[in-house]
Parts: C-alpha cells; sequence; structure tokens
C-alpha cells in the first residue's frame, strides 16, 4: 500500500487531504509541529510531529513514505521569510528517505502580486521546480473560507465588504484536496505545474450578496474602490486563470453546508 504523507496534515487543506487519500485507500501519515488531541484525531493515520522550518524530525517522519502532499502554511512575516527554506528543507529529507514524488499546494496567480503571502509562495514553488526529485504544483484560487471571514470581518460594524470590479472564481477545500491528491496518485518525473479554481467566475459582489441572504445578515453590502496596485490587480483580472475549472462545489453550496469538515483558512 503507498504511503502518503501529509505535511500541514492538521490545517485546513491538509486535514481535507488527509479524509480524501483515506477514502482512496492510501495509508496516511499526518505531520505537523504538534499531533492533535486524541478526540479530534482520524481512525487510520498515523500523526508524526516534526518541524520542516527546522528540519526537526523530518528524517523519523518520512521514514517509509512514497509520496508527499505539502499542505503547510506560512501566514505570519517570520513564517513567510522562512517558507521557502521549510519547502527546500522538506525536499531535501523527502529524497534522503527515498521519497518517490512530492505535490505541493500554491495559490493561483501567486505571481502576479507583490505582496508578502504572495511572495513566498512563488518563492517555495521555484524550490519545488528545482527540486532533485519529481515534483508537482497545484496552484488553487481562493477558497470558499476565505471569502466567508472577509465577508465577516466587518459585519459587526454592519458592513459586508466587497470590491467594485473585481471578481473571483473561488473553490471549495474538498474539490482542491481532490487535486492534490490525484496529482499525487499519478506516477510522473519532472516538474510540473497546474492551477484549479472553482465551478463559476463572479463579481465579488454577487458573492457578498449570496453569503448576506444565506447567514440572514442584516448588514448592507459595501463596494469600495481599491487604488494602486491592488486595484490594477483585480480591475485587469490578473486573479483569474481562465479555463481551470475543476471544482464542482459552488459557494452557494458550501454556505449551506458550512458546518461540514474542518473550518480553519487556507
Amino acid at each position: 500500500m503507498t504511503v502518503l504523507l501529509v505535511a500541514g496534515g492538521t490545517g485546513q487543506a491538509g486535514s481535507a487531504v488527509v479524509r480524501e487519500a483515506l477514502a482512496r485507500g492510501f495509508s496516511v501519515r499526518s505531520l505537523s509541529r504538534k499531533a492533535p488531541p486524541p478526540s479530534v484525531a482520524l481512525d487510520g493515520v498515523e500523526y508524526v510531529s516534526a518541524d520542516a522550518a527546522t528540519g526537526e524530525g523530518l528524517a523519523a517522519a518520512l521514514d517509509g513514505v512514497d509520496v508527499v502532499v505539502d499542505t503547510l502554511e506560512g501566514r505570519g512575516g517570520a513564517a513567510q521569510k522562512r517558507f521557502a527554506e521549510a519547502g527546500r528543507r522538506l525536499l531535501a529529507a523527502s529524497h534522503g528517505s527515498g521519497v518517490r514524488r512530492a505535490v505541493m499546494v500554491s495559490v493561483a496567480q501567486c505571481d502576479e502580486l507583490p505582496i508578502g503571502y504572495y511572495r513566498s509562495k512563488a518563492a517555495k514553488e521555484l524550490v519545488y521546480r528545482e527540486a532533485k526529485l519529481p515534483t508537482a504544483i497545484v496552484r488553487a484560487s481562493q477558497f470558499h473560507s476565505l471569502l466567508d471571514s472577509i465577508f465577516r470581518s466587518t459585519e459587526r460594524l454592519r458592513i459586508v465588504p466587497s470590491v467594485r470590479a473585481a471578481r473571483l472564481q473561488p473553490i471549495d477545500v474538498r474539490d482542491v484536496a481532490r487535486a492534490l491528491v490525484d496529482t499525487a496518485s499519478e506516477e510522473f518525473s519532472g516538474h510540473s505545474m497546474r492551477t484549479v479554481s472553482g465551478p463559476e467566475t463572479r463579481p465579488l459582489r454577487d458573492f457578498a450578496d449570496e453569503w448576506r441572504e444565506a447567514t440572514g445578515s442584516r448588514a448592507r453590502v459595501l463596494e469600495l474602490p481599491l487604488p494602486g496596485t491592488f486595484g490594477r490587480y483585480f480591475s485587469e483580472e490578473r486573479n483569474l486563470a481562465p479555463g481551470t475549472e475543476f471544482g464542482t462545489i459552488t459557494f452557494s453550496e458550501w454556505l449551506a453546508g458550512r458546518g461540514e469538515g474542518p473550518a480553519n483558512l487556507f
């Protein structure tokens, strides 16, 4: 049986990959700094502790692993600075342990916007493209949960924020997990990249209205102009990746069942 290790297996994307891989019959190992408490641990998953940022515990965690799916995140400023190097350490340890291939989740169009989070993703992609073992990068558009967090962020002020002229193609994390496990299941050589997005591309205002109706919010949708680099990014639609529709779960369907599955942010 193929042993698949999910790096960051307790986060939102990682836990979705763990569930998807289990359902497909993989032997699943989840790597994180701290193992989850037994009350939330999934049956059939081996949880191991290691730190990709320092390399501590990686060799032991990767022993006997065939495929790595990397869903690790670097959200804070310090973590973003170490993000690419953590990927390098993970890949070096994987190569040394005999891992056959590695798959990384990234963000769609991350090389189109010069902000720290996107830059860290692009830097890590470069590490994967230069790795000694076969690698694949799966770029995903924004998760439905990210839209939810944006809309909730100012609800206490009776405002649901939107961006004028912005269109998005959000995707469900379960669809992203499906794409990652699809890729991990394939025998491949060299280095490749694909982008997956949700089943619909619509103005952000449409998603805001949909969220407001589904949640019963009495806040009003406020469309804001976005100047400068961010404004051009959305007005020129450089955030979109046409022709990459992969997901099947719409935002309204996610809203209807948002109590299902992990709720952490991408």
